[in-house]
């Protein structure tokens, strides 16, 4: 039995350190390769109208998505919250705390992670298709970059679109909040109006979005890098699309928190 605990330790570091080793290429990689993007997006040419493509196409397959997403975060706050604070006699508090949810945590969430689920998984799907049919070859061939032509675009969409469906649905979650507080649970409409912003001001505003276009950025980024390394046929396509899923949503998730101390210790 000892023999083959002392075995399985070495075993056990060497497979350790094969991870760490692995994860610290795979974040070399992806630098390089953010670094040859935004060269891209500062050097000439610049191709605009698929950039203007891709925005309008993630407009289209992200809006109901997120707003679906979102809209029911308000509801839930205001019907849970309402009798707690109105056994407590301060109902009219209750747009203080839906205001500093919805501006400060749900609404730059739930865009940025629908973002990555719808966006994220359609880009590098599409990338990834056009890496194992060749496609991204024959750009090269006709002396078109295709980090140029294909990823800058992509991450340009994502980083402009995020923070445009941050302010919306932040618009549909106090708009929820509200008719579930006022119409539905007598919450008097003047005071809900009066106390919806005493907590939260533009800054929490600007803030959310900031995050928002940092986090589209980093989808456009991640999903790019993992189309284009794209191999395997249709099963490596779908790889690519889940990969990137997961790893831009535990990456968003872990970036807000550290974001989110980072604020508060700043009074923010």
């Amino acid at each position: 039995m000892g023999f083959w605990h002392r075995q399985s330790h070495p075993v056990r570091q060497r497979h350790f350190m094969n991870v760490v080793a692995k994860g610290l290429e795979s974040i070399g990689a992806i630098t390089l390769f953010a670094v040859r993007m935004i060269r891209c997006i500062f050097t000439r040419p610049r191709f605009g109208g698929e950039t203007l493509r891709m925005m309008q196409l993630l407009a289209m397959r992200c809006l109901i998505p997120v707003g679906l997403a979102v809209s029911p975060v308000g509801a839930v706050i205001s019907l849970q919250g309402v009798q707690a604070f109105r056994e407590l006699g301060a109902d009219s508090l209750l747009s203080s705390m839906l205001a500093t949810a919805v501006f400060r945590q749900y609404s730059p969430i739930l865009a940025s992670v629908m973002v990555a689920a719808q966006a994220g998984s359609s880009i590098a799907a599409r990338i990834g298709t056009m890496k194992v049919r060749g496609q991204i070859d024959a750009l090269a061939v006709m002396s078109v970059d295709p980090v140029r032509y294909v990823v800058v675009p992509g991450f340009i969409a994502c980083a402009i679109i995020t923070p445009l469906l941050d302010v919306i649905t932040t618009v549909l979650g106090i708009a929820s909040g509200w008719f579930f507080a006022v119409p539905v649970s007598g919450v008097n409409h003047g005071a809900f109006m009066d106390n919806l912003y005493s907590q939260v001001s533009a800054v929490d505003l600007y803030v959310g979005m900031g995050k928002c276009a940092v986090f589209g950025g980093a989808v456009g980024l991640i999903a790019g890098y993992l189309g284009m390394h794209t191999s395997g046929g249709a099963a490596g396509v779908g790889r690519a699309a889940n990969n990137t899923v997961v790893y831009t949503i535990v990456m968003i998730l872990v970036v807000d928190y550290f974001a989110s101390v980072m604020l508060l210790a700043m009074g923010l």
